[in-house]
């Protein structure tokens, strides 16, 4: 693993912002969720996790898009919240990097990634670096306790950092997964297909029960954000609608192109597609161009 530190793609300054004001997001709902590949890796994390924030990324998709221009996918091109953007090497050494990992799933603390692992390497340097596995033969732990637990495959790697019962976080029971969560299930028919998904932590008692930001790209020149909320009732909804119509509307040009829609029912869904110019670098709604975000600050 590279010793250089790597940032999450939820930025300090504009992370604190974001989760001291929200809860929730979702997007056009007329996709459903289906088979989709978000979904599958939410179903591979506990529900527990639903008090983190959420990141799927599609690393295999954002190396490819990132072939032509790889400065204006950095942001989003890292798993979120993983021990890779630690500013301290990991026990796996020299032996694991971003490169090798296809897709991912991650919170602070947890996580799952697919990609090709050289195992056999992996797992000698956790060893040389004092830990051992647990009774199972699958999970290494640290000696001390402390730390990030995995277990490792030449085609999976999970890892959580949850003590004792640390691989409860990634080996969810049947239908306590996030992918089982009525809101997650919203959130992610509506974000449709996307590269990129991070998820808010899911905050029940609030207005915005969740919200989502996912990235969707069919080339290097093109980008969309789309930006999901999934509200308690109607009344919420309309007025998440408007106020958001009217950030578009005053903040011209920033966000010029946006499409705001509603969709109603039992779990309302709120979503805006936000158009990037080829000059935009995608991530921009949580690293800079946070006003369509705090929209929800005053619901």
């Amino acid at each position: 693993m590279p010793t250089t530190a790597r940032r999450p793609f939820l930025g300090a300054t504009a992370l604190t912002v974001v989760l001291t004001a929200v809860s929730g997001c979702s997007s056009d709902s007329g996709q459903g969720d289906g088979d989709s590949r978000v979904l599958q890796a939410l179903g591979t994390l506990a529900d527990d996790n639903a008090a983190d924030e959420v990141t799927y990324l599609d690393a295999e998709k954002t190396r490819a898009l990132s072939k032509g221009d790889e400065k204006r996918f950095s942001a989003v091109g890292q798993p979120g919240g993983s021990p890779l953007n630690a500013y301290e090497p990991g026990p796996w050494g020299q032996s694991l990097n971003v490169a090798q990992i296809d897709t991912a799933v991650d919170t602070k603390s947890a996580g799952r990634w697919e990609g090709s692992f050289d195992a056999a390497a992996i797992t000698a340097s956790l060893k040389s670096n004092g830990y051992r596995q647990r009774g199972d033969d699958r999970t290494w732990t640290p000696a001390d306790g402390k730390g990030v637990s995995l277990q490792v495959t030449k085609d999976e790697i999970a890892y959580s950092a949850h003590g004792d019962t640390a691989m409860a976080a990634v080996t969810p029971k049947q239908g306590a997964s996030l992918a089982d969560k009525e809101e997650y299930r919203r959130a992610v028919g509506c974000l449709g297909d996307v590269y990129r998904a991070d998820f808010l932590a899911l905050t029940a008692t609030k207005p915005v029960r969740l919200s989502a930001l996912g990235q969707q790209a069919d080339s290097v020149a093109e980008n969309t954000e789309v930006l999901c909320l999934v509200v308690k009732d109607e009344a919420t909804a309309d007025r998440a609608a408007a106020k958001l119509r009217a950030v578009v509307a005053d903040e011209s040009p920033k966000f010029d192109g946006t499409k705001v829609t509603v969709e109603k029912g039992d779990a309302p869904l709120v979503r805006a597609v936000v158009p990037d110019t080829a000059a935009q670098r995608p991530g921009r709604l949580v690293r800079s161009d946070l006003e369509l975000w705090m929209v929800i600050t005053d619901l």
